[in-house]
């Protein structure tokens, strides 16, 4: 097992990168800018991105090109962190390769459905490749989906996809796979985070790890209802399925309308009263995202500050994507700032 105090230089190596993080200015000069190039000129003199963007070409680079680089800087310093102190031999760290191989997972599985001809291998990160036991240029080979189980055999998505039935023209359900494979996910992490550490970092990482489950299934359900109109049994069908993550949400999904939904979430997780529901989200995300920071700060352990700091540039990729888009299609800066992850 994992003995907390033999991490905190990686705690420490956290903390440091943490600070170098885009802060709310940052946000708010990226505003100011009237084009992706203008954009992409300033985060290559920010000390964030200054080394991941040190070689483009601002006036030729494009959206694309710019969050591929930023997603994969997130990925090396993941990777980088999970080696300093060999946290990597442990299997709790391998969270974000996982998660990695459950995306491109999905991705094929998409492809497969839509009839894509082979041209979703341009998108197979390869900075992911090389890091997972995965082979996915063989996965990617398969024509349908019964090839890509064959494929999969032996590996630890093939369990959780097996079952998946057929359609008569050979297709699944796309969102019953992910739900499997994203379940399957968070009970492998948190049976890892038990086999790996004991306590009190056994409980911060779970009770992390939980929270986060629980964040997702409450945002899911409220889109389901408010989006779809789906009946309490749809949405339970949805959610991530892991047990003893807080307040039973049964009652939440029970509710008949968006606004009861709005109402429950306003008494028992925002503490406010929440009114708008194209704000809703928005919210939660940002109260997370303040959750996090406060992880990072807060705690001494390396795998709850690792998890929150991917978490973290999940966000930041995310904010600098919304202020591209936004940008780059002439929307007003106020209204980009207003929904993005500035706190």
């Amino acid at each position: 097992m994992l003995d907390g105090l033999a991490s905190n230089a990686t705690v420490a190596k956290i903390r440091a990168l943490h600070g170098k993080m885009l802060k709310k200015e940052n946000y708010r000069e990226m505003l100011t800018k009237r084009s992706v190039p203008e954009i992409a000129e300033y985060l290559a003199a920010t000390p964030r991105y200054k080394e991941t963007l040190k070689d483009i070409d601002p006036m030729t680079v494009h959206r694309g090109f710019i969050e591929t680089l930023l997603e994969k800087d997130s990925f090396d310093t993941y990777i980088r962190l999970c080696q300093f102190q060999q946290l990597d031999k442990v299997p709790f760290f391998n969270f974000l390769i996982e998660k990695a191989e459950i995306n491109c997972i999905l991705m094929l599985i998409n492809s497969i459905n839509t009839g894509v001809d082979r041209s979703y291998l341009n998108d197979l990160p390869g900075y992911v490749i090389k890091h997972t036991k995965l082979d996915l240029l063989k996965l990617s080979s398969a024509g349908d989906f019964t090839q890509l189980m064959k494929l999969l055999r032996g590996t630890r998505y093939h369990k959780p996809l097996v079952r998946v039935p057929l359609s008569e023209d050979g297709k699944v359900d796309y969102t019953e796979c992910e739900v499997r494979l994203r379940t399957h996910y968070y009970v492998n992490l948190l049976q890892e985070a038990k086999d790996s550490f004991a306590d009190s970092q056994l409980e911060e990482v779970t009770r992390m790890v939980k929270a986060d489950i629980r964040f997702r299934n409450l945002i899911n359900a409220y889109r389901m209802k408010a989006f779809y109109g789906f009946s309490a049994e749809q949405i339970k069908k949805h959610q991530l399925k892991i047990a003893s993550t807080g307040r039973k949400l049964d009652e939440y999904y029970n509710l008949e309308t968006p606004e009861q939904m709005l109402e429950w979430l306003s008494r028992h997780e925002m503490q406010s009263e929440i009114t708008d529901g194209a704000q809703i989200e928005l919210k939660m995300q940002r109260d997370r995202f303040r959750k996090l920071e406060h992880s990072i700060y807060r705690s001494f352990s390396a795998p709850v500050v690792l998890y929150a700091f991917t978490e973290l540039c999940d966000f930041e990729t995310s904010n600098i994507t919304h202020i591209i888009e936004g940008i780059r299609y002439g929307v007003d800066p106020t209204y980009i700032e207003n929904n993005i992850l500035i706190c």
